[in-house]
């Protein structure tokens, strides 16, 4: 026992010689005050990255190769490489497969959930069960004695203050939900790859008009393989739903049910039309005497002039332009009065 409590000491010993050392060495700092002022010489493990957050990218020539990563990574065949990016939105069982990475399926009961009241319209009650659940009924109720009296007006002020609160989180509530020009059956959604700004590989998610799923998928695939870039193509719920902070993201996207003027829908509520890279190809209306009216999103005006040589542009000699075309779409930077740089659609019977 003495010679075990010997031992400590003398550990105890050396380890606060070594403090004392390092200490007078490094002219009275601590080990961590050392490390700071001598960063030439102090090291430190580097800051985890989530797989979500890691960035596959396809390389230049001096670079691995694609078929140098599948390799590397261990996978079988080139095809299974696309098919490393799966969408939290599919459901393998109905998934359609057009290309590796590129496939289209029915929208199932969680995507319906996640889009409805934001780019699909819902009816009154069915958002106050979302908002509200078990407790809607007796809201309804309330709100029917409020009425059947003299209209109390604090009554009044609360669901005021409710149906605010309501349509800011689901923006996209229709009073006549038997009107609604589009069902959910009549549209898909769309898993497919695209090359982002930075080269990189990443999927895209979009849903659109079944009668327009096979040429999306077609010109999507085509795309990719010539490496065509795109900033990101998403869903417009991540954008709360909203067409001008989707094209202030520069999002490529399809449906959403909305209108293009007072009164008239949008071939977007029905999932016929495309907008591509908005911010860079933005949409662009005249007067009557040739000058600008409007130009939408707020701060692309740098790419108005489309004499202008600038990356990502759309014009005629572009390849999705060319694409589009052959697919019988119509460009929106084709009319007259008024130019939508960004938007391809294409009219169904």
């Amino acid at each position: 026992m003495k010679q075990l409590i010997k031992s400590l000491v003398i550990i105890m010993a050396i380890i606060i010689f070594c403090a004392i050392l390092v200490r007078v060495m490094s002219r009275g700092d601590t080990i961590w005050d050392y490390a700071q002022k001598n960063p030439e010489i102090a090291f430190a493990s580097p800051e985890p990255v989530s797989e979500a957050e890691a960035d596959i990218k396809i390389a230049d020539d001096d670079d691995f190769s694609e078929a140098e990563i599948i390799d590397d990574i261990g996978v079988g065949d080139e095809g299974a490489f696309e098919d490393l990016f799966i969408s939290i939105w599919s459901s393998p069982e109905h998934m359609n497969e057009y290309q590796p990475g590129f496939s289209s399926e029915p929208i199932n009961d969680d995507l319906f959930a996640y889009i409805s009241g934001i780019s699909f319209p819902i009816s009154l009650e069915e958002a106050m069960a979302i908002f509200y659940g078990d407790d809607t009924d007796f809201i309804f109720a309330t709100a029917d004695e409020a009425l059947e009296g003299e209209g109390d007006a604090l009554f009044d002020e609360m669901f005021d203050e409710m149906f605010d609160e309501l349509y800011a989180l689901l923006p996209n509530i229709s009073e006549n939900p038997d009107e609604i020009a589009i069902s959910r059956e009549d549209l898909v959604f769309l898993s497919l790859l695209y090359h982002d700004f930075d080269g990189g590989v990443q999927l895209g998610e979009m849903i659109c008009n079944v009668a327009i799923a096979d040429d999306l998928l077609e010109i999507f695939y085509a795309l990719y393989l010539h490496e065509y870039q795109f900033e990101r193509i998403s869903l417009i719920e991540n954008y709360g739903g909203s067409d001008n902070f989707s094209m202030l993201y520069n999002n490529t996207s399809c449906f959403n049910y909305r209108e293009s003027s007072p009164g008239r829908l949008s071939l977007h509520a029905y999932g016929l039309a495309v907008d591509v890279n908005p911010f860079i190809n933005p949409y662009v209306a005249y007067n009557n005497n040739g000058t600008i009216r409007k130009v939408s999103p707020i701060g692309s005006e740098a790419y108005v002039d489309r004499g202008l040589d600038f990356p990502h542009k759309i014009d005629a000699d572009d390849l999705l332009y060319q694409l589009f075309m052959e697919k019988g779409f119509f460009w929106g930077g084709d009319w007259t009065y008024q130019k939508d740089y960004h938007h391809f659609q294409k009219a169904m019977e």
